[in-house]
């Protein structure tokens, strides 16, 4: 799973920041107390694409958001029906914490993302924007 991180990371161009070891994997999503979930789909017994998704345990709904994080297909893997697999079993576990909604963010100008996820049946939140405060080193 490392590893499809680190294609997400030369993907998306932060690769030369990209931290995650190892550890902080098994330690954040496998761990006691995990942060995060993750969902991988195999071919040949290699790992092929990832989902990985955080709950917010309630907003305004008084019921869960689930936020998908990362999706990412090895590029070889592409156009094989893994990134829907990846997304019904996302889907599927919102739906069994009773999420009120799933959200992510899609980088600007990956135009096959917003066509695959528009495929799916989702749309753009036209009422946000996302924004960010550097925290620094």
């Amino acid at each position: 799973m490392l590893e499809l991180m680190r294609g997400l990371a030369r993907f998306e161009e932060y690769i030369d920041d990209f931290a995650v070891t190892r550890e902080s994997v098994l330690e954040h999503g496998f761990g006691e107390g995990r942060l995060f979930t993750a969902f991988v789909a195999e071919e040949d017994d290699d790992l092929v694409g990832m989902a990985v998704v955080y709950t917010i345990p309630w907003t305004y709904t008084l019921r869960p958001k689930v936020v998908l994080k990362e999706l990412f297909v090895e590029e070889a893997a592409r156009d094989l029906g893994v990134g829907k697999a990846l997304m019904a079993a996302v889907v599927s576990h919102a739906r069994s914490i009773d999420a009120a909604e799933l959200i992510w963010t899609v980088m600007d100008g990956n135009r096959a993302a917003e066509g695959f996820y528009r495929a799916l049946g989702a749309s753009p939140d036209l009422k946000w924007n996302n924004w960010s405060l550097s925290l620094g080193d």
